[in-house]
């Protein structure tokens, strides 16, 4: 599984992570701009989830900026084809990376839970459970990051085995703590990408729309195949590492950084519906006006007006849509269970009695026709 058929994974790794990169930034950017310019026509903007977005795609950048140092000076090669400088260089920048990048691939999972938030609005327990599980992830990364510098005493010790006296953990504690932290990072990968799919599908939204924000958030559960993926390389990365440490690790970075990418571009996929409607109003008008002709003004006056209307009533249908990812208010019940919807039943009966009735009366008029008799006429209220 780690081979691949690789003598190295120095330039490999340098040419995964950035270009993976290139790409999620790109997307963040469009996220970013979707969110200033379509956000000010609906008074909405910049929320918490793009804050966090924003802040993994740092995190990002700076771990491809250590693996390309480290990668300089020597990892992803054997370490028998390095020097003594070389192998506690790219040893001590290794530290440094694995505390850093397990959280590029842990933090994204709040930006889902804020995004869930303006989409679904959920109530205050549901608040509390999504927070709990993002919480205790981060509890099990923070573990992680603290033991990649307390498992040799002293910390020099993890990059400089030419120190006397020094002492290492056994590495299947790092093992143990690697297993288990990526197990429920597995299980929250596949967790937020389907549990609120029944509530997407349930909005007041048209089918099109509900299916593109579900499509989008369920495409999060390729970073659940790359965790199972990484999880089976763990156990003969860490035997390989005992006999060759700065060979197998960039293999590790590009899954868990891979991990990260796939949340970011996913909890970013539903904010650019603005930006595909434009390009597809402009795209339309212009096949519009280049259809019309002289012989055919009218014929296509009308049309234009048809497909105007119908563009206008599927535009009022996604409004609130809009504005709960935009970060708007949203006037749809919260359907999730964990949440009380006392208030929805309240609006809907006081809905009920404030409604308009029309009162008609008809009559009607009914004569036998063997008899000369004088037409009976009965009157009857209808509500």
């Amino acid at each position: 599984m780690i081979e691949l058929g690789r003598d190295d994974y120095d330039v490999f790794a340098n040419q995964v992570l950035w270009s993976l990169f290139g790409i999620t930034a790109v997307i963040v950017a469009l996220r970013i701009f979707c969110r200033i310019y379509f956000g000010t026509h609906q008074r909405a903007g910049l929320g918490l989830d793009d804050y966090i977005t924003v802040f993994c795609l740092i995190l990002s950048l700076v771990v491809c900026i250590l693996v390309t140092i480290a990668t300089g000076y020597g990892l992803g090669k054997h370490v028998y084809e390095l020097d003594e400088n070389q192998k506690m260089n790219s040893l001590k920048y290794n530290a440094i990376i694995n505390a850093v990048q397990i959280w590029q691939f842990s933090l994204p999972k709040f930006a889902i839970i804020a995004i869930l938030k303006r989409i679904l609005n959920y109530g205050t327990k549901t608040t509390v459970l999504f927070w709990t599980l993002g919480i205790t992830s981060q509890a099990c990364i923070l573990a992680v990051s603290i033991w990649w510098f307390r498992q040799c005493s002293p910390v020099e010790y993890v990059w400089d085995k030419s120190i006397e006296g020094g002492t290492c953990a056994h590495i299947s504690v790092m093992s143990n703590l690697a297993y288990f932290t990526s197990s429920y990072s597995a299980f929250l990968d596949i967790f937020f990408a389907f549990y609120p799919l029944p509530f997407i599908m349930r909005l007041n939204m048209p089918l099109r729309s509900r299916l593109a924000v579900a499509g989008a958030l369920s495409l999060s559960s390729l970073a659940f195949v790359v965790s199972v993926i990484k999880l089976t390389a763990l156990g003969q990365a860490f035997a390989i590492s005992e006999t060759d440490p700065t060979y197998p690790v960039p293999y590790l970075d590009i899954l868990g950084m891979s991990e990260g990418y796939i949340l970011i571009i996913c909890s970013s996929l539903p904010t650019l519906g603005p930006l595909f409607r434009a390009a597809k109003g402009k795209l339309t008008s212009r096949d519009t006006s280049t259809n019309k002709s002289g012989a055919r003004v009218g014929g296509s006056s009308l049309h234009s007006l048809h497909k105007s209307f119908a563009n206008s009533k599927e535009q009022r249908l996604t409004d609130e849509l809009e504005r709960s990812i935009g970060g708007g208010n949203s006037s749809s019940v919260d359907d999730i269970p964990l949440v009380s919807t006392s208030h929805g039943f309240q609006s809907s009966s006081n809905a009920t009695n404030t409604r308009i009735q029309k009162t008609v009366n008809i009559s009607v008029t009914s004569e036998a026709i063997e008899h000369e008799s004088q037409p009976q006429t009965h009157s009857a209220q209808i509500f």
